[in-house]
């Protein structure tokens, strides 16, 4: 990809030009504008966010005049769907892609990450930006430093854009997760809590940020995984579903200018199909103005905060002179509902225990399009002992009526220990876990989303 700044077109504006670079095999983390001209603590929020809380709805169309016109209208609205389910995946690395024919290039999974751009997601890698060749584009996105250039050593697991690189002085743009510098994961919450660009909070022993390439992946277990964010894809190559580091530097931006989730400045970003039409907020053509292609976007600092920018318009270009497949078939524009589930030792069947055997309970949830709406959150152990309830403090009491865990906003939640202990001091018998959340905040266990769980302890 290649990201053009230019200087402000008016005050308090800034302009940029976000390209997509199909010449290298194909990671987000990191948000446009961030660097040396506007500042590397840049956080960019799609247009019509003005610091105020609530549904935050961007229109998305096709000029009507454009090549291709009706072939994009289902591609781009599985991308919209795909944005506003905001469901981190594994495994979306399709190549090649059996569908696609040889010389072709997935019109839908370009259209995916143009429209990250023209939502504020900049390149989690150096990129073609950086003036860098080959493999070096895809260490971690950086400034150069004070040193005037950019410091690359792969460390010594060999991976560029890993956790072990060595970068010198080489200034940070990419916000990672601090409990874990793992780019395939989120945690419960996602503000400027749990991520940062300091390298100061990276785990121990952990010496840069480590963005979402697909070799990085790799590392951590995932094959074929990538952040639609990372720069470049190859012929028949197709890559429709967002990971972790994508989803989690949108709910970042989503968290408000206090950075902080669960506040009164949250917003929850729809996108809209607005059909063919120039009058919307993107609006997508094959033009030419850009080599392959790209998104272009103006922004402005949000009253007088000079760390936040809300995009004020975005331009999605295409190039006619190469060979385009456009996908036909039509996702569901359904919401899918959120999804809980349990896991006892990793596993979501029965499990048998013998006592003091190690026992470890995590719950997860996927909000899907629900993500940022208000719920309860309940996990219930029916015991030989009876019921307990996990408090607020994350301590399982005996309680003859539900307590609840928590109050606020549905987020992801990949795998969150409720229990991770000797089974010595509990008593054999049967055991029942349940975790549910609700589709409300009102201290009553509604539990409109429910999963349970079973282990037997045995003497």
């Amino acid at each position: 990809m290649r990201a053009d700044h230019h200087p402000p077109h008016f005050p308090g504006s800034v302009l940029l030009l976000a390209a997509w670079l199909f010449t290298l095999p194909l990671t987000a983390g990191v948000f446009e504008f961030a660097g040396d001209e506007f500042g590397t603590r840049i956080i960019t929020h799609p247009m019509g966010y003005h610091g105020k809380g609530g549904v935050l709805t961007v229109t998305v169309g096709i000029s009507p005049a454009s090549p291709h016109a009706g072939e994009m209208e289902i591609p781009i609205r599985n991308a919209i769907n795909t944005w506003n389910e905001l469901l981190p995946t594994t495994g979306n690395i399709i190549n090649p892609a059996d569908n696609i024919p040889d010389g072709h290039y997935d019109f839908e999974s370009i259209a995916l990450h143009e429209l990250g751009h023209c939502l504020g997601l900049g390149h989690p890698n150096l990129a073609s930006e950086s003036g860098l060749l080959q493999n070096d584009k895809d260490y971690t996105a950086s400034t150069k430093g004070t040193n005037n250039q950019f410091d690359l050593n792969s460390g010594p697991d060999g991976v560029i854009g890993s956790r072990d690189d060595l970068r010198g002085d080489d200034v940070n743009l990419h916000w990672f997760y601090k409990g874990s510098n793992n780019p395939f994961v989120l945690p419960s919450i996602i503000d400027k809590t749990t991520y940062s660009q300091n390298l100061a909070e990276l785990p121990v022993n952990d010496q840069y940020a480590a963005n979402g390439d697909r070799d990085v992946a790799a590392l951590f277990g995932l094959p074929e995984t990538e952040a639609v964010m990372q720069q470049g894809i190859g012929a028949r190559e197709a890559r429709r579903s967002l990971a972790a580091d994508d989803v989690a530097t949108l709910r970042l931006a989503m968290s408000g200018l206090d950075e902080l989730a669960g506040t009164d400045d949250d917003y929850t970003l729809r996108l809209q199909y607005a059909g063919l039409t120039d009058n919307a907020d993107i609006v997508f053509a094959f033009d030419n103005q850009a080599a392959f292609a790209a998104c272009q976007i103006n922004a402005r600092y949000i009253e007088f905060n000079t760390a936040h920018l809300e995009i004020q318009s975005g331009q999605i270009s295409f190039n006619t002179g190469f060979s385009w497949y456009f996908n036909q078939s039509l996702a569901t524009d359904s919401p899918r509902l959120p999804e809980v589930s349990l896991s006892a030792n990793g596993m979501q069947t029965p499990v048998l225990l013998t006592q003091g055997e190690h026992l470890t309970l995590a719950v997860s949830l996927n909000p899907y399009a629900s993500g940022g709406s208000p719920a309860d959150y309940w996990v219930k152990a029916s015991t030989p002992m009876g019921d307990f309830w996990l408090n607020d403090q994350f301590q399982f009491v005996a309680s003859p009526a539900p307590l609840s865990a928590y109050g606020g906003p549905l987020v992801n939640i990949a795998a969150f220990p409720v229990f991770d202990d000797s089974t010595a001091g509990l008593p054999p018998g049967t055991y029942i876990i349940s975790f549910a959340v609700d589709d409300n905040i009102n201290g009553i266990y509604d539990a409109t989303y429910e999963q349970s769980i079973t282990f037997t302890i045995n003497p």
